[in-house]
């Protein structure tokens, strides 16, 4: 029961239909193919892939609370057409992917789209870009699969979101929720594991939903190569999501992510 209300406040599968913007990314001119694979609880997911010929390495894509496929292509669209493959998906229970919406089972779905592509595409690169929830995600898949890069915005600890937000009204149900949250999904833990795979950290010092100080202990706590931008988002736009009003951030995650794709052609990163 109380796995099932952590998995609702921190997952928000109804919130995520009713905001879903059902793009299709043929109305903007991508191609892409629809893969399905299935997790370990046996439920078939969705993912879309977009893969140009010449394209080398890839990034799975995934999204935060409340986003569907569509949403968390919206953000992310952008890593398109760049050298690399993009895989975008979410979880289940999900748009249209089966099951119900649980924390338990972001791993799991992540592994299974990571196994699609090593499976694909032999010996060639996998990195990760994840929002808030799938940033998450991303940090704690690294720690269990071989990536190459992970770019996380909007991170947090499900663990300790309830201290790291002040939220003094909810601190009596504070260790139920952190005992509910598996302990895979536990950020500064797979920090802690994560250790030579390169991370890019994204965050707006005015996010709402994620705290912003928190993100910096996390990253001030991971011990390997890493960087940590400061998004610039626009007037009214969303700060969680704060690239998407950025351009120089976006452009330095491209450059990131080519250089540990190895993407030919790329110059040598930096700062």
């Amino acid at each position: 029961m109380i796995s099932s209300c952590a998995s609702f406040w921190l997952l928000y599968p109804g919130m995520a239909e009713s905001n879903d913007p059902h793009l299709d990314p043929k109305d903007a001119g991508y191609s892409y193919q629809t893969v399905s694979v299935t997790n370990a609880q046996g439920y078939r997911l969705t993912g879309w892939l977009f893969d140009k010929s010449g394209d080398y390495g890839t990034v799975l894509v995934a999204g935060g609370n409340a986003q569907n496929i569509s949403s968390t292509y919206s953000v992310s669209r952008y890593l398109i057409n760049n050298g690399f493959r993009v895989l975008v998906f979410a979880y289940q229970g999900f748009g249209s992917n089966e099951g119900h919406a649980d924390l338990s089972s972001l791993i799991g779905d992540a592994q299974a789209f990571y196994v699609f592509i090593e499976n694909k595409y032999k010996r060639e690169p996998i990195a990760f870009a994840g929002y808030s929830t799938g940033a998450v995600t991303g940090l704690c898949l690294g720690d269990r699969d071989q990536l190459s890069a992970v770019v996380v915005e909007g991170t947090f600890n499900p663990k300790t979101v309830i201290s790291d937000k002040h939220l003094y009204i909810a601190m009596a149900v504070d260790p139920m929720l952190e005992s509910s949250v598996p302990d895979d999904l536990d950020t500064s833990r797979c920090l802690q594991e994560l250790k030579s795979v390169p991370v890019l950290f994204l965050h707006n010092p005015n996010d709402p939903l994620a705290p912003y100080d928190s993100a910096r202990r996390l990253f001030d706590s991971y011990k390997g190569t890493k960087e940590f931008i400061d998004t610039n988002a626009a007037p009214g736009t969303d700060a969680h999501y704060g690239s998407v009003s950025d351009p120089e951030a976006r452009t330095r995650v491209l450059a990131f992510l080519k250089v540990h794709l190895t993407v030919p052609g790329t110059k040598v990163y930096s700062r």
